[in-house]
């Protein structure tokens, strides 16, 4: 495995660790404290991981309707593909796993 994938998936293991802390400590406190310590696993950590492991998925070469059989809302193609690049994806191969995520994406919604 190449070493720019490898600090990818150190990432993605970091962000899985983040929110397991993060839910350990929501449950320890109290009032606001637990809200927002709620609120930004769900909503920031939650969607780094995502994105990240997608990016991952491309380093990979996992196609997209392996990795997401059940989503009800598309990631962001654009940041999936910027992390992929930062972590040496090629132009070619995040373009043609661009292409089957979007194609995937347009038969969900005709069905």
């Amino acid at each position: 495995m190449e070493e720019r994938t490898i600090h990818l998936k150190v990432k993605v293991l970091s962000l899985a660790a983040e929110a397991r802390i993060i839910r350990c400590q929501a449950k320890r406190a109290k009032g606001m404290v637990k809200w927002r310590l709620n609120q930004h696993r769900t909503e920031v950590v939650r969607d780094h991981s995502r994105h990240n492991l997608l990016a991952y998925g491309i380093l990979r070469g996992v196609p997209y309707r392996k990795m997401e059989q059940k989503c009800s809302e598309k990631p962001d193609f654009d940041r999936v593909s910027s992390i992929a690049k930062r972590f040496g994806a090629s132009e070619a191969q995040v373009r043609l796993w661009m292409t089957d995520a979007k194609d995937e994406k347009l038969q969900e919604k005709v069905a």
